[in-house]
């Protein structure tokens, strides 16, 4: 198990690496905040990883949201109009829904691309 200072320090890094990203992308900070701590959720379920796994996964998991939370959102009130009356909340539930999310989709989707591209 990893001490508690390493993954202290881990997430710092990439609490800060999320934000310089999201500064440079142009991403809503809001759905990288989702998806921070989605991400965070999701790491307390995986085993014990080097500091710099969990810097990836944790920053994988901000960027996935930041970039898709908005995109979902817009999806959704297309497909539930009902969900006009929650607003921007859209957006953030389905940023931390994505940050939970990312340590499965993010391999899967590797996975897929490689194989559409005719890799192993």
């Amino acid at each position: 198990m990893t001490e508690p200072a390493s993954s202290t320090a881990s997430i710092a890094l990439a609490a800060g690496t999320i934000t310089l990203s999201g500064s440079v992308f142009g991403v809503q900070y809001d759905a990288l905040l989702a998806g921070f701590f989605g991400g965070l959720v999701s790491l307390s379920y995986l085993p014990p990883m080097s500091a710099l796994k969990i810097v990836g996964t944790v920053v994988g998991s901000a960027l996935l949201a930041g970039f898709f939370a908005p995109v979902l959102a817009v999806a959704a009130l297309h497909y539930f109009p009902w969900l006009q009356g929650v607003g921007d909340f859209t957006r953030i539930a389905g940023g931390a829904a994505l940050g939970i999310a990312a340590q499965v989709l993010i391999p899967v989707g590797l996975r897929r691309l490689s194989s559409l591209l005719g890799g192993q």
